[in-house]
C-alpha cells in the first residue's frame, strides 16, 4: 500500500511546484512592462544612456516620431490655413527632420542627449518630473503585445501623449511615441 501512495504524492507534489511555477511566470510576464518602464525612469534619472538604450527598439521609435513630426507639421498648416512657404510641404519638412532623428533616436545619440552634448536639447529632469506631476497617467495593455502609458494634462485636457511599449519576446522595448493629441 505504502509503494502506491509515494507515487500520488510524487506526482501531487510535481504538480503543485509546477502550478506554483507556472503562476510566478504569469504574474512576472504581466508585470514586465511595468518592470521596463520602471527600468526607464532609473535610467533617465539616472543619465544612463546605455542602461535606457537597453530598454528602446530605435528603428520603431524613429519611424514613430517621424510620422508624429509629419502628422503635427500637417495639422499646423491646416490650423493656419497657410499656405507652404515655397514648397515647403510636409514631405521637404520630413526630408529635413530625418536625418535629425536619424542621428539623435541611437544609442550614440542619446547618450550625447544624456550629458547634454546636443546643440539647443538639454535634458531637464525637474521639468519632465513636473509635467508628469501635472499629468493624469493612465497605462495598462491594448492587446497581448501592446501596452501604453497615457499622460494627460490635468488643466488641459487637450493635450495627450502616449507612450507605446511592444513585446520583444519576452522583454517590453518602447517603440512608439504618439504626440497625436498635442
Amino acid at each position: 500500500m505504502d509503494e502506491k501512495v509515494a507515487p500520488k504524492k510524487t506526482g501531487m507534489i510535481i504538480a503543485a511546484v509546477s502550478t506554483i511555477v507556472a503562476a510566478i511566470v504569469g504574474v512576472g510576464a504581466y508585470f514586465s512592462p511595468y518592470l521596463t518602464l520602471n527600468n526607464m525612469k532609473t535610467a533617465t534619472a539616472n543619465r544612463n544612456a546605455n542602461a535606457l538604450s537597453q530598454e528602446i527598439d530605435f528603428p520603431s521609435l524613429r519611424t514613430s516620431i517621424k510620422e508624429n513630426i509629419r502628422i503635427q507639421v500637417i495639422k499646423q498648416m491646416a490650423a493656419t490655413g497657410a499656405k507652404p512657404i515655397k514648397g515647403m510641404s510636409p514631405e521637404l519638412v520630413a526630408k529635413m527632420i530625418n536625418p535629425m532623428v536619424d542621428k539623435i533616436l541611437t544609442p550614440e545619440g542619446l547618450d550625447d542627449l544624456m550629458q547634454d552634448k546636443v546643440p539647443g536639447a538639454k535634458v531637464n529632469l525637474p521639468d519632465i518630473e513636473k509635467n508628469m506631476a501635472d499629468s493624469d497617467i493612465k497605462m495598462g495593455y491594448e492587446s497581448l503585445d501592446r501596452f501604453v502609458v497615457h499622460f494627460t494634462g490635468k488643466v488641459d485636457r487637450t493635450k495627450s501623449v502616449s507612450v507605446i511599449l511592444k513585446r520583444n519576446g519576452l522583454a517590453w522595448k518602447l517603440s512608439g511615441i504618439d504626440i497625436s493629441k498635442v
